[in-house]
Formats: structure tokens, C-alpha cells, sequence
């Protein structure tokens, strides 16, 4: 058996559940008469505005408006219940601004319609509180634009300063970091809407450090870790009456409300910052922003110590290879000579197999001595740019063949077969013939130390429109993906049992390439060997 519902019912309920949906909706939901005189008000909307049905009923919808939109918003709806469109949705109109009782704006989207009723026409507005959405998005930019001025940063007392920057005025009517030395808390950078008083705290903070034992809100944060809220002048407890008396002077009365943050990265305390009001407080809002600001703040701050630090020992490092360079390269150059002179000697003095054997190895070591300092002092010149190349107009295939000719030896020291693939007739190239002769060294002597005995290593050169493209392949063990983004790092080896050389050739080799404007690369898989790749250009 089917049970049916009148008509009448049907539409009774269609009508209780569509009140219910009106009432309860989140969006406010409004209607006016023809007057303009709010006739409908559901819970929605004594939400957004604060004020209750029965108080708003029967007011002008003017009261919702700011007073500045007052006077041409009547005639604009008017001119809209007029219009043959009758319903405008929400989002086809720019966003519009509401006023709630206590007199705060607020930005809102808004869909209206109008129809004509049994007392005349009547208009209905649906209205969504944007604030939040709003809130986010500027929160959002303002923390987009915050990142982007402390990665600009370059070193610590920069980033300080930057900080300063982002927190006024938008944060605080004033704001100060501290950062903990010598037993005591320094404030070492600080700012304020008003440039001669920033002068005046940034003394005081100079002449009067905290004491990190006090009951200063900094000392506090130190030793809680945690974020400490100032609402007012005193303190509830009444340790602290005035939490922050070197602002008395600055502000003419004491701040209104303040936010005392730690600045914290891996694990450690690096500061404190303080951000402070004069004439309003903090809300929610404004504490979430704070306190993602001291995070990316101390993440800048690690950071750029960090880079200091690294910049400093790599500095110190240069220097002392670049001393221990030039006070070993006289007493070795000093050896190849007196173990030359010995060999050269022996031509007229015979001397027994066993001292020419011991002066040939001293001279082998020497001159392996040699060019490793020289390796370091060039390796050194790569990474602090002053690697230099005489770029000439060179005829490709002799310089090549001067190259491959000197190589020759070190491959048949190994019964490794070197050979060559290029076009018949290969145009000129630029390029520095030694720096050339010195990278293509360092590329097949790299592949000779990995590639057994009996071996080909195959140079290639293939011309292409603007720049000749050289490789070097062998058949030695290969290298794995993660070995191959480390291949041109200086003093890096893909076997650690098994070094051979010190681990700079291929990181000067890419060196002189860059330094010739060309491009260096390289293919590699396991037991498959490697192809190194490089490019110079070729004359305009």
C-alpha cells in the first residue's frame, strides 16, 4: 500500500523546512520592505552584526552600512528594484562593507534579489562575513612578503635589522631583539614608527642590558622558553609593575600591550623578540603572526650565523692552503731539481742502478707533489672565482692532437688504448690551449684510473652550431645517480677504500669549462662506465 501526501501538506513542509534552513543559516539573511525598513532578520545575521531581531526590526537597512556609502545607497537599490534583473548572486559585485553594533567595518560578499509581494515590493540580501577570509589572505602575502625580505638578508646584523622591518609598523608600534651575551640580554636591534624615538630606545637598550635573574619579561622568556603576553601596564601578580621601564620614556606612558617571544632554532635559544603596542592590543590573529615571524625569524638568523660560520672556515682554509702552497712548493721544487741533477749526472758519472732508481722515484714523488699543490691553488681560485683563461681563436684539431700526445703515455702505462672520433675537418674553437690541455688531462686521467687494463677510452668531438662538444667515455665501474651529483664536489671520491689522487681534478676541470663559458656534465651507470661532457664555444 502507498501512502500519498496532499499537495497542501507537501508544500506546508517544503515551507517548515525552508523556514528552518533561513533561520539557522550562518549567512546573514535580510529583507526590506519597499521603504527599506528591515522586516526579516534571521539568526545568521544577529550573529554577523550583533544585534537582535527584535531590536532591528523595523530600522533603516542604512543602519547595516558604514556612513560613508549612507547617502547614495538608497537610491542604488532603488534603482535596482527597477531593473529588469532581478537577482544579482553572490561574487557578481565587488565586496561590499558591513557595520556591526559596536561600530566595527568588516568586509562582505552579498547576493540580492527583489520581488513584488502582496504590501508592495520587498527585497532580500544574503550576506557572507568575508573577514576571516580576508584575514587569511593578507596573512598570507604578509608572510609571503616577510620570508622574502629575510632570505634577502646576508648576514646576521642584517637579518636583525630585517626583522625589525617586518614587525613595524605592522606588529607593533615598536619592536626590539635581543640576543643573549656575556651573561646578560643586549637589545642589538630595534625599531619604531617614529625615527627619533627608535634613536632613544636603541640607547637605552644599549646602556641599560637586562639582567637574565630579573623579572623582565625578556629574563622571563629565557628562562620559560615560552611567549609571554603583556595586556596592560601591570601584571596581575604584581611582581612587575612596570614589565618594560625603559619604554616608559619612549612611549610618554607605558605600552598597552606587548608580545615577549623566543627566538628558537635546533633546540637552542638565539634571542628575544619584543613587540610592543602603544595605544591597542593583540588578538588572536596578531599572536599567530608574532610568534610565525619570531619562527622564521630565528630560522634567518641560525641561518645566516651558519653562513658566516661556514664562510669564515672556508676562508681560513683557502688561506692556509694557499700558505702551506707556496712554502712547500719551494723545498719540492728543490728536490725535482737536485733528483734532475743526479739523473743528468749519471750520464758522465755511472752511478749504480740502485741510486738512479732511488733519484727517479724522488723526482716521480716531486713532481706528483707538484701538481698537487698546483691542483689546490687552482682548486681555490674555482671557488673564489679567479680562475682566469686566455681565450684565443685555436685551430681544434691541433690542439687536440698536442693534447692527446702528451696523454698518450698514461694510458699505455696501463695497456689502455686512447682513442679518437671527430669529424674529418673541425672548425676553430676558443679556448686557453693549456687550460684546454689541463681540464682534458684531468678528464682521461680520471677515466684511466677506473677503467681496466685493456680498456678503450674514447674521446669524441661533434660540432654543433654555436660550440664543440668533447667527451671522454670509458668502460671503468660506473656510478650510481647519488654519485653522480657529487662527481664534480672537490675532494670527493666515489670509492673511499680505494683513493687515488686527491679528488680535484674533475672540480677543475669544471672550473676551466665555466670559466670558458661552456657547459660540463656527465652520464654514468653502474658497471657501465662514464661519459664526461663539455662544451666550448666557437668564434662569433
Amino acid at each position: 500500500m502507498t501512502s500519498r501526501t496532499s499537495p497542501a501538506l507537501a508544500a506546508a513542509i517544503n515551507d517548515a523546512i525552508l523556514a528552518d534552513i533561513v533561520t539557522i543559516s550562518a549567512d546573514a539573511i535580510i529583507c526590506v520592505d519597499e521603504s527599506q525598513r528591515i522586516i526579516f532578520f534571521n539568526e545568521g545575521a544577529e550573529v554577523i552584526f550583533g544585534y537582535s531581531t527584535e531590536e532591528i526590526i523595523g530600522k533603516p537597512l542604512e543602519t547595516l552600512i558604514p556612513e560613508r556609502f549612507r547617502p547614495r545607497h538608497g537610491e542604488q537599490v532603488r534603482r535596482f528594484g527597477q531593473a529588469e534583473t532581478r537577482a544579482r548572486k553572490m561574487g557578481e559585485r565587488g565586496q561590499i562593507s558591513g557595520l556591526r553594533k559596536s561600530g566595527e567595518e568588516f568586509p562582505a560578499d552579498a547576493a540580492i534579489s527583489h520581488l513584488d509581494g502582496v504590501a508592495g515590493k520587498v527585497y532580500a540580501v544574503v550576506l557572507r562575513d568575508v573577514t576571516e577570509r580576508r584575514r587569511a589572505h593578507e596573512n598570507q602575502r604578509f608572510l609571503a612578503e616577510s620570508g622574502e625580505t629575510l632570505a634577502s638578508s646576508l648576514g646576521p646584523d642584517d637579518t636583525l635589522r630585517n626583522v625589525t622591518r617586518i614587525a613595524v609598523p605592522h606588529l607593533a608600534d615598536a619592536c626590539i631583539v635581543n640576543v643573549y651575551h656575556e651573561g646578560q640580554f643586549h637589545g642589538i636591534a630595534v625599531a619604531h614608527v617614529d625615527s627619533e624615538r627608535a634613536g632613544r630606545l636603541e640607547r637605552s637598550c644599549i646602556e641599560e642590558p637586562i639582567d637574565p635573574d630579573s623579572a623582565h619579561p625578556v629574563a622571563e622568556v629565557m628562562r620559560t622558553g615560552q611567549t609571554v603576553l603583556l595586556p596592560s601596564v601591570s601584571r596581575d601578580n604584581g611582581v612587575l609593575e612596570e614589565p618594560v621601564p625603559e619604554l616608559a620614556g619612549i612611549f610618554g606612558t607605558m605600552p598597552e600591550a606587548g608580545i615577549v617571544l623566543p627566538l628558537r632554532a635546533r633546540g637552542q635559544l638565539l634571542g628575544v623578540l619584543e613587540l610592543y603596542r602603544e595605544k591597542s592590543g593583540y588578538n588572536d590573529n596578531d599572536i599567530f603572526l608574532a610568534e610565525e615571524i619570531a619562527r622564521r625569524a630565528a630560522m634567518a638568523i641560525d641561518n645566516a650565523r651558519l653562513h658566516d660560520l661556514v664562510h669564515v672556515g672556508s676562508r681560513a682554509r683557502d688561506d692556509m692552503i694557499g700558505i702551506v702552497s707556496h712554502d712547500l712548493r719551494n723545498p719540492v721544487n728543490a728536490v725535482k731539481m737536485l733528483a734532475g741533477v743526479m739523473l743528468d749526472r749519471e750520464r758522465h758519472e755511472p752511478l749504480s742502478s740502485e741510486m738512479v732508481d732511488y733519484a727517479t722515484i724522488i723526482r716521480q714523488a716531486a713532481e706528483q707533489m707538484d701538481a698537487l699543490i698546483r691542483d689546490l691553488l687552482d682548486v681555490t681560485r674555482v671557488e673564489a672565482g679567479r680562475l682566469q683563461v686566455d681565450a684565443q681563436r685555436e685551430n681544434t684539431e691541433e690542439m687536440l692532437s698536442d693534447a692527446l700526445r702528451t696523454l698518450a703515455p698514461v694510458a699505455h702505462e696501463k695497456s689502455i688504448r686512447l682513442r679518437l672520433t671527430a669529424p674529418d675537418e673541425m672548425p676553430a674553437v676558443m679556448a686557453d690551449r693549456e687550460r684546454f690541455a689541463q681540464a682534458l688531462s684531468n678528464l682521461v686521467g680520471n677515466a684511466v684510473k677506473f677503467s681496466p687494463a685493456g680498456a678503450d677510452i674514447v674521446v669524441v668531438v661533434e660540432v654543433h652550431e654555436t660550440e664543440l662538444l668533447f667527451s671522454v667515455g670509458d668502460s671503468g665501474r660506473g656510478m650510481t645517480a647519488q654519485q653522480l651529483t657529487h662527481a664534480f664536489d672537490r675532494f670527493w671520491q666515489s670509492s673511499r677504500t680505494d683513493r687515488q689522487g686527491a679528488g680535484l681534478g674533475l672540480a677543475i676541470a669544471k672550473g676551466i669549462i665555466e670559466a670558458h663559458g661552456g657547459r660540463i656534465w656527465a652520464e654514468s651507470r653502474p658497471d657501465e662506465g662514464s661519459t664526461f661532457y663539455f662544451t666550448l664555444p666557437r668564434p662569433a
